[in-house]
């Protein structure tokens, strides 16, 4: 095999090898601007559509896809991708001849950039895969149109006979232009190689050289591929590429590549077999797409890890074990074999190691308190935020310094913890080898710590008001004991004397009217009266004291049926009145039936109450529709009340009306309250004096559970 001159004159000498390149390779080569116009395309792209090559420079690239989503949509999809800086890579469609027909192709398209990484122009590799079958029976024909074709075929070779004799005068320029494909192929980005059938390079252009660490392409000619991969990778493309070449198929992938100096890089090869047995070789340096997958994955494990702290506070996890928690994921985003968290209580002069993770044993176990003086850098995490120590000989040998180096500890880093300007706790990370914290690991180191702290002063306060929750617990249930020994109080020592006074009194007015005068019987009849009320009054107060400690029995509940049952019962007890109930449709809600019983008939009897006035009292139950849950809407057209005081209308024996206009004791409305916030509901009033009141309160969904 001849190897290429370096004179750009002579290079003429090799025309066969770029012949095959430009026109028997099954590849077309496009060079396409950042706006989607063709630049360049060598004569094979041009030939292989039916295109003279002049007609397709300037025009859109869409101009060579058919119309469809198979053609020209999806090379607009093709174009914007590669817009964007991102490389499209074999993709099938289907690209439109001259002549009106179409063929399918593989296309591979990258951006390339100027210096300063701004995208340029793309440069396209489009490969020929339309079904093979289609061109064998293109082949099989009759023998009719055999005998037709056989002699449009000895016309055609008397015309090309002549067109041979015109060729020759056209060689020179032939010659030149294959020169402008060449320098083409030099000043391409990409970088580009031919070789022979045993492997040596025919062809290199610069980039090729220069992705491989050569200064001059033609160092590679006459020389063999496997000078450019070590021994692993040589066997791979031995056994698992060459078979697809050897087959014809074309090859793409990634690969490891030696450089010159013996330095290895990632590489991505699209390789296409020639007809001679050679091939074509397309390389691009994939460096830096690879080192963005790595920061990529790397900010990956920073999300889980930060995740994971953060799941820490939501579980209402401890101090220790967030610390532990966010210790073990640490060491899979920074190199280091030791780490601890310790909290620093300034007053006490004191630590507390709240978490460590090791590789190996430490002198220090969690929850140990030790002194200030033990924590090497614990005056420097004053200071400064992060201290970073490369080699923990150069600094004062400590006991605990001691300890680290016995344990093979060579590099230190300390880290602080802040809360509100006040240094909380610091975290250390040890490593067996001197210098190695990189500043990009310095931050993820800082970024956890700062999540950490923030996840040990939220679990601090959780702990904080999970003690002050378990002392108001202490506190209601001692409460409580006392409300039930008020109410035993209530129920029995004031019940008994208060109907000694009724009966008395009864019996007084019964058998002893006629000796009492119209003013004696008078004050006797309200001594009557007041003992009743206290009556009531003692059991409105019983009933609302059994509501906070009865156990709710919940189910579902027709609120239509209890609503009818409670009119019936209001309009059995007042059968001298004028009462126009209306009941629309009522959603089911779930509940205990016997308290929210109670609630309704206190809300429909307050509504009774308060329409005495009104001929006819007309009192509405309906709901609203549209909220989220059960909500149930009860009006009436009575005395209203004043929205000033609205804040008083579910208190204990809060009245907003004259006692002497309407009796009650000023507890059924806190009973309500009481069973619509023991299911979990709202209960709220709106009124107008003289013009009604409204009063909305919510239960649970059908099939929920009740607090």
């Amino acid at each position: 095999m001849s190897s290429v001159p370096s004179s750009v004159s002579d290079r003429s000498t090799t025309t066969p090898d770029y012949q095959a390149l430009y026109e028997t390779a099954p590849v077309a080569y496009f060079s396409v601007s950042q706006g989607g116009y063709i630049q360049m395309l060598n004569p094979y792209a041009a030939n292989l559509l039916g295109y003279e090559r002049d007609a397709l420079i300037g025009q859109s690239v869409l101009t060579i896809y058919p119309p469809g989503a198979e053609g020209r949509t999806r090379a607009l999809q093709v174009l914007q991708t590669v817009q964007q800086g991102e490389p499209v890579e074999k993709v099938e469609m289907r690209m439109a001849c001259a002549d009106g027909s179409a063929l399918w192709v593989h296309l591979t398209v990258r951006p390339v950039h100027d210096e300063d990484g701004t995208i340029v122009r793309f440069q396209s590799i489009v490969t020929d895969i339309t079904d093979r079958k289609r061109m064998q029976a293109k082949l099989e024909t009759n023998q009719e149109a055999l005998a037709s074709r056989v002699e449009a075929r000895t016309a055609e070779l008397e015309r090309v006979n002549a067109e041979l004799r015109a060729e020759v005068k056209e060689r020179r320029a032939v010659q030149e232009q294959q020169q402008r494909q060449l320098a083409a192929m030099d000043a391409a980005m990409a970088g580009m190689s031919i070789h022979a059938p045993n492997g040596d390079f025919r062809y290199a252009n610069q980039a090729h050289a220069t992705i491989y660490g050569y200064d001059d392409p033609e160092e590679l000619i006459g020389a063999s591929w496997r000078i450019l991969y070590n021994e692993h990778e040589q066997a791979y493309i031995e056994d698992e590429i060459f078979p697809a070449l050897d087959a014809g198929e074309q090859w793409s992938g990634d690969l490891t590549g030696l450089r010159r100096d013996g330095s290895t890089f990632p590489v991505y090869l699209t390789l296409t077999p020639l007809d001679d047995g050679g091939l074509t070789c397309i390389c691009e340096d994939i460096t830096a797409r690879k080192e963005r997958e790595q920061q990529l994955e790397l900010y990956t494990r920073r999300l889980e890890v930060l995740r994971d702290i953060d799941q820490a506070i939501l579980q209402a996890q401890s101090p220790a074990d967030i610390a532990q928690a966010a210790m073990k994921r640490l060491h899979h985003l920074v190199p280091c074999s030791r780490s601890s968290v310790a909290l620093i209580d300034r007053s006490a002069n004191e630590g507390t190691v709240l978490a460590r993770y090791s590789d190996g044993e430490s002198m220090l176990d969690s929850g140990v308190n030790v002194p200030l003086s033990h924590f090497q850098f614990a005056e420097t995490a004053l200071e400064h935020d992060l201290h970073v120590v490369e080699d923990i000989r150069s600094v004062n040998q400590t006991p605990l310094i001691q300890q680290l180096r016995e344990e093979g500890i060579w590099a230190f880093m300390t880290l602080a913890m802040r809360m509100d300007d006040t240094l909380i706790g610091i975290v250390n990370l040890g490593t067996e080898d001197p210098g190695c914290f990189t500043e990009q690991e310095q931050r993820i180191a800082q970024e956890v710590t700062d999540q950490l702290t923030i996840a040990l002063r939220q679990a601090q306060l959780l702990e904080q008001v999970q003690q002050h929750t378990e002392r108001l617990e202490q506190r209601v249930e001692e409460r409580t004991k006392e409300l039930e020994s008020f109410t035993y109080s209530v129920s029995h020592d004031l019940r008994t004397p208060l109907r000694a006074v009724d009966g008395f009194s009864r019996m007084l007015l019964n058998a002893h009217s006629d000796q009492l005068d119209d003013e004696g019987q008078r004050l006797l009849g309200v001594i009557v009266e007041s003992a009743q009320r206290m009556g009531q009054l003692i059991d409105d107060l019983l009933a609302l004291s059994r509501l906070g400690s009865r156990d709710m029995r919940s189910g579902p509940i027709n609120m239509e049926e209890l609503a009818d049952d409670v009119i019936d019962e209001l309009i059995r007890a007042h059968p001298d009145r004028d009462l126009a109930f209306e009941r629309e449709t009522l959603p089911i809600t779930c509940g205990d039936r016997s308290m929210v019983r109670q609630a309704l008939t206190n809300l429909l009897a307050n509504a009774v109450k308060f329409t005495q006035d009104e001929t006819p009292a007309r009192i509405r139950i309906t709901s609203d529709t549209e909220a989220n849950v059960p909500t149930y809407i009860i009006e009436d057209n009575g005395a209203g009340f004043d929205m000033t005081y609205a804040d008083k209308l579910f208190g204990v024996f809060q009245r907003l009306h004259d006692d002497d206009a309407f009796e009650g004791t000023g507890v059924g409305l806190a009973i309500v309250e009481r069973v619509v916030q023991r299911h979990g509901g709202h209960v709220a009033a709106q009124g107008t004096v003289g013009a009604g009141a409204t009063f909305t309160f919510t239960l649970p969904k059908e099939g929920a559970t009740s607090p």
